[in-house]
C-alpha cells in the first residue's frame, strides 16, 4: 500500500516543476512586435502567436524563440503558409497559397519549394512534379487550362529535356525539349495519321526528317529556318543498292556502279530511322561518315 503513495508524491513533484517552467505571458517587443503565448525558462517554447510589427502572423509551435513544428504564418499581402517549420523557416510538408488564388501543396526546404508537390494556378493551370530551390526541375506533368498537356522534364520552371506535349484537337509531340520549344530529335503526330520523325530546332522541324503519311508511304524531307528544301520518296534505288547495319538503305548518285552504292551522298535506311548525311560508299561499302539517328524511339511514339 505504500509503494502507490510514495508514486503519487512524484508524480506531484514533477507537475510542480513543470509548472513552475512553463509560463503564458503577453509580451510586447521593443520593436513593436507581440508575442502571447508559452515561455520556457524565458524563451517562446510551446504554443503562441506572434505578430510582427508589420502586421505579419504566426501562430503554432515554437522551440526556443524559433518557429518549429506545426504552425501557420500569414502575410500582409493575403498570403498564407500552413504546415511544417524548422528552425523559422518553412521546411516539410505544407501549403502555401497566394491571394490571386494560386495554391501550393507539397514539399519545402528552407523556405522555398523543393520536393514533391502541386501548383495550382487560379487560371486553372496546374503542374504536379519536382520542383528545386523554388522552381519546377525534374520530372513532372504541366496541364494548361486550354486543354494542352505536358509530361516529361524541366529544368529552371521550361520544358527541358525528354518529354511528351499533347494538343486538345489530337496532335501530339514526343521527343526533345529546349527553353520551352521542340529542340532536337522528336515525333510529331497529326491526328489525321500522319508522322514525321526527325530534327527540331524552335518548334520548327530543322534538319533531316521522314514523314509518313496514313497509308504508309514515306519521304526523306529537308528543313531549314526558310521551310520546307528537299523531299524524295524513301524508297531504294535498283542501281545503288546499299546494305549496312542489317539495314536495306536508300542511295542515290549518277556514279554508282554495277548496281552498288558509289561515291559521296546522302543514305537513309529505308526504315526511316537512320541517316548519312555525308557518306562516301566504295561499291556498297562506307569509308567514311557516320550513321546517326533520325529520330529516337519512346514508349509514347
Amino acid at each position: 500500500m505504500k509503494m502507490p503513495l510514495r508514486l503519487h508524491a512524484v508524480s506531484a513533484l514533477v507537475l510542480v516543476i513543470f509548472a513552475s517552467v512553463v509560463e503564458a505571458r503577453s509580451i510586447e517587443l521593443d520593436n513593436g512586435d507581440v508575442y502571447d503565448g508559452d515561455l520556457v525558462d524565458g524563451l517562446r517554447t510551446g504554443k503562441g502567436v506572434y505578430v510582427w510589427a508589420s502586421g505579419n502572423r504566426y501562430e503554432g509551435e515554437f522551440v526556443a524563440n524559433q518557429m518549429q513544428g506545426q504552425g501557420t504564418y500569414t502575410w500582409v499581402d493575403g498570403r498564407t503558409y500552413t504546415g511544417a517549420f524548422v528552425a523559422d523557416r518553412r521546411h516539410g510538408e505544407g501549403v502555401l497559397t497566394w491571394k490571386n488564388g494560386n495554391r501550393y501543396e507539397g514539399q519545402f526546404d528552407g523556405d522555398r519549394m523543393h520536393g514533391q508537390g502541386v501548383f495550382t494556378w487560379s487560371n486553372g493551370d496546374r503542374y504536379e512534379g519536382t520542383f528545386a530551390r523554388g522552381r519546377r526541375s525534374g520530372s513532372g506533368r504541366f496541364d494548361w487550362a486550354s486543354g494542352d498537356g505536358y509530361v516529361g522534364e524541366f529544368v529552371n520552371g521550361e520544358l527541358h529535356g525528354q518529354g511528351l506535349f499533347t494538343w486538345p484537337n489530337g496532335n501530339r509531340y514526343s521527343g526533345g525539349f529546349a527553353n520551352d520549344q521542340r529542340h532536337g530529335l522528336g515525333v510529331f503526330h497529326w491526328r489525321d495519321g500522319t508522322i514525321f520523325r526527325g530534327q527540331f530546332r524552335a518548334n520548327k522541324m530543322h534538319g533531316y526528317g521522314v514523314k509518313e503519311q496514313p497509308d504508309g508511304t514515306m519521304e526523306l524531307q529537308q528543313w531549314t529556318d526558310e521551310g520546307l528544301q528537299m523531299r524524295m520518296p524513301l524508297a531504294e534505288d535498283e542501281r545503288c543498292r546499299l546494305r549496312l547495319q542489317d539495314r536495306y538503305w536508300m542511295f542515290s548518285s549518277e556514279g554508282c556502279v554495277n548496281g552498288l552504292a558509289h561515291g559521296h551522298g546522302l543514305a537513309t535506311s529505308l526504315d526511316g530511322e537512320l541517316i548519312i548525311a555525308d557518306g562516301h560508299f566504295v561499291l556498297g561499302h562506307l569509308v567514311a561518315g557516320e550513321a546517326r539517328p533520325i529520330w529516337l524511339r519512346s514508349r509514347a511514339q
